[in-house]
């Protein structure tokens, strides 16, 4: 919606430089974080896939972190679709209904998958989603997430259609590749409430926090200690 720039692309478009991904034609990124990996061929079961190497890699339904990279095969029963998240990326999610008019109100929840370095951002454009030229009308919400040095910013960057903050609150955050548990969490200058607001799980290294009901029409900040 900001920049013009593809929603479904190529590996090779996000990495030109690493010649094993030139010739993937049977998966792709939604954006530059979301790789898909459908199988393709009738009644096969795995699927044979590359993970590049540069990049953290977490399974999108467990947030179990993909430690072999490169050229891999993995299982694909006929009900599933094997999905990964680079790290880096924060990425909102909601939860689905029948038609775009419900779901727009279903509590909002965040992935956050760190790479390397223990960081991460992303981004969410908002509007009614029924209206035209919203952007040109300035009629939308454009919210900016961070993570860095074990902090969480979720900032408004621009709050025009404020119906959003009476039908939609953002509920849970989970954080994948997290490289220790907290001692605490502040949310605020406010501490939540370990195992009520936020439990760690040390075998894959994922923070969930939840409950959080938080309106997004305000800065949220929290700090990992």
């Amino acid at each position: 919606h900001i920049s013009g720039g593809t929603v479904l692309r190529s590996i090779a478009h996000e990495f030109p430089s690493i010649s094993q991904c030139w010739s993937l034609d049977e998966q792709l990124l939604w954006d530059s974080s979301l790789l898909i990996a459908p199988v393709i061929y009738e009644n096969h079961i795995n699927k044979s896939l590359y993970l590049p190497t540069t990049e953290r890699w977490f399974d999108y339904y467990t947030g179990q972190e993909q430690t072999t990279l490169g050229h891999i095969t993995v299982a694909a029963p006929f009900d599933f679709i094997p999905l990964y998240l680079r790290g880096g990326a924060i990425i909102p999610h909601q939860q689905s209904a029948m038609n775009t008019v419900t779901s727009q109100k279903k509590p909002f929840y965040l992935i956050v998958a760190l790479n390397k370095k223990q960081s991460a951002s992303g981004d969410l454009f908002w509007d009614d989603g029924d209206s035209i030229n919203t952007y040109e009308r300035y009629i939308y919400n454009y919210f900016i997430f961070n993570y860095n040095s074990n902090r969480l910013t979720l900032q408004p960057w621009t709050y025009n259609y404020t119906q959003m903050g009476n039908e939609v609150k953002l509920e849970e955050i989970k954080i994948f590749g997290m490289n220790k548990q907290p001692m605490k969490i502040l949310w605020n200058g406010q501490e939540l409430i370990y195992t009520n607001q936020w439990i760690f799980n040390a075998t894959k290294n994922i923070l969930h926090m939840q409950m959080l009901k938080l309106n997004m029409a305000k800065i949220h900040k929290f700090i990992f200690l």
